[in-house]
């Protein structure tokens, strides 16, 4: 949506070539609706006869892009609906424009501009909150984009959530913004489940509750989390680790909204908003048949992929002020050195948001009084990275040495051992000697780098 005044107060271009009264008539509708609207964004219209070719389209939007006009905030109204036009509709919306539009009427165009600025004024309203401003942070599109879209399904349906992304990447945060701003009237508390933590032996009384005696050690009644999240919100962190007859069991639940204490005999009600949370790809979980597929349908009405802090780079320097602010006694304004804030800016982070939250607390710590933090207060293993920066590997330089090798007689599982462990000592000396941080920099488990080097001998 655009801001008022974006482009001098200009608001559509025009694109017909037939029909000019009509044109000019939802021209001037358009202006007497923005007038009568409080609202701040709004949408920019592409006026044309019929729908364009794509390629045209796109050329459109390449010089509205130049003049600070995403996609995203395009809405093409078509003027003569009656005109065939060989053009699909779907390659139409794949150009990334907000809608397609065909004129109907007066009344009816009001109604979708009045109810499309209304419900984008909800959205911005919560997203430049203080609630998502504090808890939040981040300012790159990326981030706000996906913020926006999280909103909306929020706000305006009662849907499931299916958040998947890299761990520390804050899917609990979200959840907590989903339920903070979900509508319900009568909405009750945000119940928080760790699938990972759940053992097979006390699974049925974790989820469903007991009653006392129902098994050893239950000296009394005990509410579980289907009980608990009733009338509010169930938070299941982690669902790809739930193991397989407890899915069914959740299946029964969300499709019924009934179940039963361990040991209990009557049934009990519950309705809950259901937002789940997986850094594993559960579509491929499916298709090797450790997590069902008519669960995974259940539990994602909505699926959202939460971006990487790698694709978001631009946010470090919030994210990294915000968490110092944190951890910092500091009353005075401190800033980060600008080679320091190169190095954090340019520095991988397998572990996302969690993993510079850590990095700044150490930096914190050793941090002494003075208005600047500087790269000695960097820690001791953070230092052996400063002298790397990314860029592109070319695949001959690799090669080259491959072939070397295949000179010197060496078969695929020698260059495979070799080139496996040139990998684990590169990463430890890049983490400063800690194997925990060269797996995770490597994408393995740190039992893997260990039977590597003890193989080396």
């Amino acid at each position: 949506m655009l801001k008022r005044g974006l482009l001098k107060d200009k608001y559509y271009i025009d694109l017909t070539q037939i029909g000019k009264r009509l044109v000019n008539n939802i021209k001037e509708l358009y202006s007497n609706i923005l007038q009568q609207l409080d609202g701040y964004f709004y949408p920019f219209l592409i006026l044309a006869d019929r729908l364009p070719s794509k390629h045209s389209l796109e050329s459109e939007l390449a010089r509205l892009d130049m003049d600070g006009v995403s996609p995203g905030e395009v809405v093409l109204i078509i003027s003569d609906p009656l005109y065939e036009n060989n053009t699909p509709l779907w390659d139409i919306i794949q150009t990334g424009i907000k809608d397609i539009y065909f004129w109907t009427g007066e009344d009816d165009f009001k109604d979708y501009i009045i109810h499309t600025v209304q419900r984008r004024q909800k959205i911005m309203a919560i997203l430049e909150s203080v609630l998502v401003k504090d808890n939040l942070i981040g300012e790159s599109n990326v981030w706000k984009d996906f913020l926006s879209k999280v909103i909306e399904a929020a706000l305006f349906s009662q849907c499931s959530f299916l958040l998947m992304g890299e761990s520390g990447t804050g899917k609990e945060l979200i959840s907590r913004l989903i339920h903070t701003i979900d509508t319900r009237a009568d909405k009750k508390e945000l119940v928080l489940v760790d699938c990972t933590t759940i053992v097979p032996e006390l699974s049925g009384s974790e989820f469903f509750g007991h009653e006392r005696g129902s098994y050893t050690n239950a000296i009394q009644s005990r509410d579980g989390a289907f009980a608990l999240a009733n009338r509010g919100t169930l938070f299941l962190d982690e669902i790809g680790d739930l193991y397989l007859p407890l899915q069914a069991g959740l299946l029964r639940v969300i499709q019924e909204g009934t179940y039963k204490k361990v040991g209990g005999n009557a049934w009990q009600k519950t309705n809950f908003r259901l937002v789940c949370a997986t850094h594993r790809n559960l579509r491929k979980q499916v298709e090797v048949n450790r997590f069902r597929q008519d669960l995974f349908y259940r539990i994602a009405d909505v699926e959202f992929n939460l971006p990487a802090l790698r694709e978001r780079r631009e946010d470090i320097p919030l994210l990294a002020n915000y968490f110092f602010k944190q951890f910092s006694k500091e009353k005075n304004t401190v800033e980060f050195d600008q080679q320091v804030m190169d190095f954090l800016k340019q520095r991988e982070y397998p572990g996302n948001i969690r993993e510079l939250r850590q990095l700044v607390q150490r930096i914190a710590l050793r941090h002494v009084r003075h208005k600047k933090i500087t790269i000695g207060e960097l820690p001791p293993e953070e230092r052996t990275l400063t002298g790397y920066t990314r860029k592109p590997v070319e695949s001959g330089e690799l090669g080259s040495v491959v072939k070397q090798m295949l000179v010197n007689g060496e078969n695929y599982n020698t260059i495979k051992d070799k080139a496996g462990l040139a990998a684990f000592e590169a990463a430890i000396e890049m983490s400063g000697g800690n194997k925990q941080k060269a797996a995770e920099r490597l994408g393995i488990d740190v039992r893997t780098i260990q039977l590597g080097l003890k193989k080396k001998g």
